[in-house]
């Protein structure tokens, strides 16, 4: 909104005003110029919605007795989970305060919280977790966006990390952005090809893997009983930008 409409709108509200409780009083003014033109059901970036959902869904559907998440988004992913009463372990390096320890979020589950290396996760015991996420975090790792040491292999070596703790038949929820080719875009993110992925966890079995398409998903493979079904003009058709990828969505289960 311009200065001409704001100034426009505070004039006829006080025309039209009849209650003296809500006065237009400029020191109390907070002006949003961008709500008048958003479009109605503005969900911001729309693979992060999409991501978030796919997650919960499978977390849910799961049922595991607690849920270990690493970097994912607290006020999507991790907020849905705890709306239907999951518990949910986070894991950082950084050090964390109690503001999720409180009354209302510890109702029907809570949140508790392990400090530990990710790409190590030297503080969790082997074949221990049922159920580990990492929604759009990794590609991020060892390249001093978020202040981290610099380290070009932190990805694989968490993936490894997540391999390795989990327990024989537990669930790994992981995103990533996908394309084509394999690629670092400093020193934002990494692109990966899909088998990059798979091919780093040879100890665990994909059971589905797709990509985000404005606010579906492309599927491109499933466990279907006894084999893994390829559907190999999705992964042809996939995308390929520049510096970013369309976000990827896998379900991998250990052996």
């Amino acid at each position: 909104m311009s200065d001409e409409e704001i100034t426009q709108d505070k004039q006829l509200y006080t025309k039209l005003n009849k209650d003296s409780r809500f006065i237009l009083d400029p020191k109390h003014d907070y002006i949003c110029r961008h709500d008048k033109y958003a479009k109605n059901g503005d969900i911001g970036d729309s693979s992060y919605f999409i991501q978030d959902i796919w997650g919960a869904r499978k977390v849910l559907e799961n049922k595991p007795s607690m849920h270990y998440d690493v970097g994912s988004s607290v006020v999507g992913f991790i907020a849905h989970l705890l709306a239907q009463g999951q518990k949910i372990t986070l894991i950082d390096i950084r050090p964390m305060d109690n503001n999720f320890d409180t009354n209302f979020l510890n109702q029907k589950g809570g949140i508790s919280y392990i400090q530990a290396n990710a790409t190590l996760l030297e503080n969790i015991a082997d074949n221990s977790l049922e159920s580990i996420s990492a929604l759009c975090s990794v590609e991020h790792f060892g390249l001093g966006r978020y202040g981290d040491p610099i380290e070009p292999d932190a990805w694989e070596k968490a993936l490894r990390a997540f391999q390795r703790v989990l327990k024989p038949g537990g669930k790994l929820y992981f995103s990533v952005p996908v394309g084509q080719i394999d690629k670092v875009c400093f020193n934002a993110h990494r692109v990966y090809r899909p088998q990059t992925i798979i091919d780093v966890l040879g100890e665990m079995q994909i059971l589905e893997m797709g990509y985000i398409s404005t606010l579906d998903v492309v599927e491109c493979m499933k466990w279907q009983k006894d084999h893994l079904e390829i559907y190999q003009s999705c992964l042809d058709s996939m995308p390929e930008y520049q510096n970013n990828g369309n976000v990827g969505l896998f379900e991998f289960i250990k052996k």
